[in-house]
């Protein structure tokens, strides 16, 4: 069975930062938005970029 180990800390009151293994990445909580942080919807869009299925050739695109 595969396990996951994600932790995710808040920052200040416009991000969080979310950590697993020896990555990092900050993530959008400001309602004002952020230009150097994924809100939900874009970590939703990231994640599913990732899946072989999604992706032709190293290009991805995916429109909504």
């Amino acid at each position: 069975m595969l396990e996951y180990h994600v932790s995710a800390r808040r920052i200040d009151s416009h991000g969080s930062e979310a950590t697993t293994k020896e990555a990092r990445i900050t993530l959008d909580i400001d309602m004002a938005g952020r230009t150097d942080a994924f809100n939900p919807a874009e970590m939703l869009l990231a994640s599913l970029a990732s899946f072989p299925r999604f992706t032709t050739e190293g290009a991805t695109v995916i429109s909504f």
